[in-house]
């Protein structure tokens, strides 16, 4: 599940420490409210990545409910920062869902959201990034420990929430139930895909440093989404020679569910209110109460419901230090090979670049923080950032671009203005 923020502004950056505990107090409220089984989550500067698991049916009121709580919690939190707020923090298009329909998609694709900073050129390793909640070491754990965060949430919500967070069912049970094996394998995979997306890279890394000063208003300078492109709704294994037939099976449900959908609107507004919509359908069902197909048709693969992690562990019989699987080690083999031929698509579509993130005038910090072999690197600034309250400096004359930003991290100075209302966004 990914949802990207308004007017693409980097409102989930880590510019305030509270950032994070705020998405993860709300992750884990809306978990316990709906039981949802979360598995893995990274914020990226402008958008979410999630993978979760519904036990029940009411995915979309899971995250209704997470992006609600965000949304009031990161407003309070940049109002009460003396910044603007933006009122409706998530764009007004709808989550995008994604399913997994087996273990190596769902490998391939935890690989690509542990290492979605990576490729957005933010940072040189996922670890660097400011603000990391999730890592695989978690899953041996099972659950994050969350602090209330002292804005927006009342004194009615518990001081410390627990996030649970479980392996991906189909791919806990490829690797036969061994979590620790599953762990270290999957952490072998995200150091290779780290690597094999910094060798794809154009430019440096912004660095951890530079990402803790991109401002909350700020948005890349890469281009918007073109458009017109087919949105995936499904993917099947880690690399295209993989699943060929399980894609054209899912790319067939998905015409037949659409046909069947709108042969079912038609009849009902022809008059024969006896028409049910096909099974998977949602919005009809939950919120105008219209018939729906109980069961989907035999030998359905996108629309059966997969299996949950009680339901895999009840059925395994976990053999510690058993052989790896043929199906685990066919895993490996292609995720290994998807992320070395889509590296450089990857680093493509996922980059960013920030004029305002860029440090101080005069420079341009290359350092990379907690990198031991990055070399420090200063260079003519193409973009100048200052606020509008700075003094006059000579050595913006020489940049390219000015981009001046309305506030400061510690506030407005007195007497300007209110921190509520109708004030324009910074620039």
């Amino acid at each position: 599940m990914t949802r990207r923020t308004t007017l693409r502004k980097a409102f989930l950056a880590p510019w305030h420490p509270l950032v994070k505990d705020v998405w993860l107090y709300s992750l884990a409220h809306a978990q316990r409210e709906k039981s949802v089984a979360v598995h893995h989550g990274t914020l990226v500067v402008n958008h979410e990545h999630l993978t979760v698991t519904p036990e029940q049916d009411n995915l979309p009121q899971f995250t209704e409910l997470l992006h609600r709580e965000v949304s009031k919690g990161l407003n309070t939190l940049l109002a009460r920062e003396r910044y603007d707020a933006p009122r409706e923090l998530f764009d007004g298009r709808e989550p995008h869902y994604m399913r997994l329909m087996d273990s190596a998609s769902q490998a391939s694709h935890l690989v690509y959201e542990y290492n979605n900073c990576v490729a957005a050129g933010l940072v040189k390793r996922a670890e660097h990034m400011p603000g990391q909640a999730f890592d695989f070491d978690v899953w041996k754990r099972g659950y994050i420990d969350v602090q209330k965060p002292p804005v927006y949430f009342g004194d009615n919500r518990p001081e410390v929430m627990r996030l649970y967070v479980t392996p991906p069912p189909l791919l806990f049970a490829a690797f036969g139930g061994d979590l620790d094996r599953l762990v270290y394998h999957m952490k072998r995979l995200a150091e290779q895909g780290a690597r094999e997306l910094r060798a794809a890279m154009r430019r440096p890394p912004l660095g951890a440093r530079g990402v803790l000063r991109i401002h909350p208003w700020n948005e890349p300078r890469s281009l918007r989404e073109s458009g017109g492109e087919r949105v995936p709704s499904f993917k099947v294994g880690a690399f295209d020679i993989s699943g060929r037939q399980g894609r054209i099976q899912c790319a067939k449900e998905t015409r037949l569910f659409r046909h069947e959908y709108r042969e079912a609107r038609l009849a009902r507004k022809a008059g024969d209110m006896e028409a049910a919509f096909p099974f998977g359908t949602y919005g009809m069902r939950m919120h105008h109460r219209i018939p729906v197909v109980s069961e989907p048709y035999d030998g359905a693969l996108l629309t059966q419901p997969g299996p949950t992690l009680e339901d895999v562990m009840a059925e395994l019989d976990i053999q510690r230090g058993a052989p790896l699987s043929e199906e685990a080690t066919h895993i490996l083999n292609d995720v290994r090979e998807a992320l070395a031929d889509e590296a450089y698509e990857l680093c493509e579509d996922a980059g960013m670049v920030f004029d305002a993130s860029r440090g101080d005038v005069g420079t341009l910090s290359l350092t990379q923080h907690g990198d031991d072999d990055d070399e420090a690197e200063s260079v003519r600034p193409h973009v100048a950032v200052r606020h509008r309250f700075d003094k006059r400096d000579d050595n913006l004359q020489d940049a390219r671009r000015v981009v001046t930003l309305r506030d400061k991290r510690r506030g407005r100075p007195p007497g300007t203005h209110s921190t509520r209302g109708g004030a324009d966004p910074p620039a």
